[in-house]
């Protein structure tokens, strides 16, 4: 076990973005990350960054604590470093020294327009009919189409990687029409095979014989996730990943797919007694997947890679628990920061208004609080990503579609400055979306995480308050300009105008 104490004004990051509610830690603060097995079902990097310039760095599994002023270490392996006085200089050297980046990104054209999930509009009946339906409707309100995800029960079976001719008669018929729309049309996979697979498909017993799968013995480990019990595939084996890449190829060759949604594989449905075993098959499910567009939800020790991140599946409230699961709007800033900080740069808030089955099915539909999700579309609009599953712009209720129409002519604007900090953040490590500390370090902003800095030229401060009509922003030194009313501002906290069609930025002037 190594301690050692916080230093004066220390604040701590941590590598888990699901937790972001809880950073930065401070010396009044208790918190521990268990490294070891990643339960957070979300991104995991094995990092601690200090806004005094430390950081922490876990090569293979371990637990940190902080409790009230003293950090504990209990890891082999641990690396405790000192690397300069701020929270950039330190996670830009750690990110050297660890997770460089590989100077590539994900395909630019995937950020050009919103990306779309079919997932709260279908849930488990996605259709062909539908999916056309859908993304016609995108095109006719005038949003621009982009990346266009078919989620689960697209196929005929998990680990029978082919459509569901039930439910979608023609799929080359559909990928023609999507494509001819400007889609880029994505499918979602597992790394699971259902023991009920039909014969005709590689069943359970050719994948054991082949050792594609998980073995407890002579029997395959069955995994308990959300969609039930499966066999999991085992990428310890070459000849799993050889499989599911050869799935993939032939799905691209047959339908004309150009990319993943890579889900499941969680280290906790592996069981406890799997635990770096979980983490290990975690970040081999996500790196093994031979594709130039795929998106991961969890995944472990992949920062600095050309993967769109995405965020673990958000609730349909405006406020958030810190237990990492029970995650509302107030969630999405400090997340999708602390992802860019500690090294997964492109960012994906999930979907706008929630992705939770409960919150759009049945009577969840009539709960639904649409000024939530036009404030939820206003603070993803400006990040890496913006993700659309409910269908916005076919409601007109509460100025839902005028007020998110109005977002997305506003993001148009800003995805070539967007698209500059992505490229620069491949090269260099420094993400596109930061906490303010990251580019004013000392000013007493390390705090502040319902802003955030797109770059170092502007200044983004969302509404995340239920019937606020204005909101307190803190400025860094310095003077700032509203790019709507051109309202100046020096400096320290001042109430803005924020109504409801309204997000409030703001462009640095020295």
């Amino acid at each position: 076990m190594k301690t050692f104490k916080f230093l004066d004004d220390e604040l701590w990051f941590c590598g888990a973005p699901a937790f972001g509610n809880v950073y930065p830690v401070s010396s009044e603060d208790e918190f521990s990350l268990d490294l070891g097995f990643n339960q957070t079902f979300n991104q995991l990097n094995p990092v601690f960054l200090s806004n005094m310039g430390r950081y922490i760095w876990i090569e293979k599994e371990g637990v940190v604590t902080f409790r009230k002023g003293v950090v504990e270490i209990d890891a082999p392996n641990a690396e405790i470093v000192t690397a300069g006085k701020t929270l950039k200089e330190v996670a830009l050297a750690a990110s050297f020294a660890h997770y460089p980046p590989t100077g590539e990104m994900p395909a630019k054209r995937t950020f050009m327009g919103p990306q779309y999930n079919s997932w709260v509009m279908f849930l488990w009946n996605q259709k062909q009919e539908d999916i056309l339906s859908y993304a016609r409707s995108i095109i006719e309100k005038g949003y621009k189409p982009g990346l266009l995800i078919i989620d689960d029960t697209w196929q005929q079976n998990y680990g029978v990687w082919d459509f569901n001719r039930s439910n979608f008669p023609d799929p080359k018929a559909m990928m023609k029409e999507l494509k001819d729309m400007g889609f880029i049309v994505a499918l979602w996979m597992c790394p699971y095979i259902s023991a009920s697979a039909p014969w005709k498909s590689p069943g359970i017993y050719e994948h054991m014989e082949a050792g594609r799968v998980i073995m407890n013995g002579d029997k395959p480990r069955i995994v308990s996730w959300w969609e039930g019990f499966s066999a999991g595939l085992d990428f310890s084996n070459p000849k799993a990943v050889e499989w599911i890449n050869e799935r993939m190829d032939w799905l691209k060759q047959e339908y004309g797919v150009e990319g993943f949604k890579l889900d499941g594989g969680d280290p906790p449905y592996y069981g406890d007694d799997y635990r770096e075993f979980g983490n290990f098959q975690t970040q081999s499910w996500i790196d093994c997947v031979r594709t130039p567009i795929k998106e991961a939800r969890c995944c472990y020790k992949l920062a600095g890679k050309p993967i769109i991140q995405r965020l673990n599946d958000k609730c349909h409230r405006w406020d958030s628990e810190n237990d990492g699961l029970t995650l509302g709007l107030s969630s999405l800033l400090p997340s999708i920061m602390t992802q860019g900080l500690v090294g997964y740069y492109y960012g994906c808030p999930d979907m706008v208004g929630g992705g939770g089955s409960g919150d759009f099915d049945g009577d969840g539909k009539s709960r639904l609080d649409y000024e939530l999700i036009i404030r939820w579309c206003q603070a993803s609009t400006l990040l890496p990503m913006i993700q659309f599953s409910f269908d916005v712009w076919n409601h007109e209720e509460g100025r839902l579609a005028e007020c998110c129409k109005k977002m997305m002519d506003l993001r148009d604007k800003f995805v070539p400055y967007i698209l500059e900090m992505l490229e620069n953040a491949s090269k260099t490590g420094i993400p596109a979306v930061r906490f303010l500390e990251f580019d004013f370090p000392h000013q007493g902003l390390a705090t502040v995480k319902d802003e955030f800095m797109l770059g170092d030229k502007y200044l983004v401060a969302p509404v995340l308050e239920k019937g606020a009509l204005t909101r307190k922003v803190k400025f860094p030194k310095g003077r700032w300009k509203d790019i709507l009313d051109g309202t100046e501002y020096d400096g320290g906290e001042h109430v803005v105008d924020a109504p409801l069609d309204k997000l409030p930025v703001f462009e640095r002037l020295n």
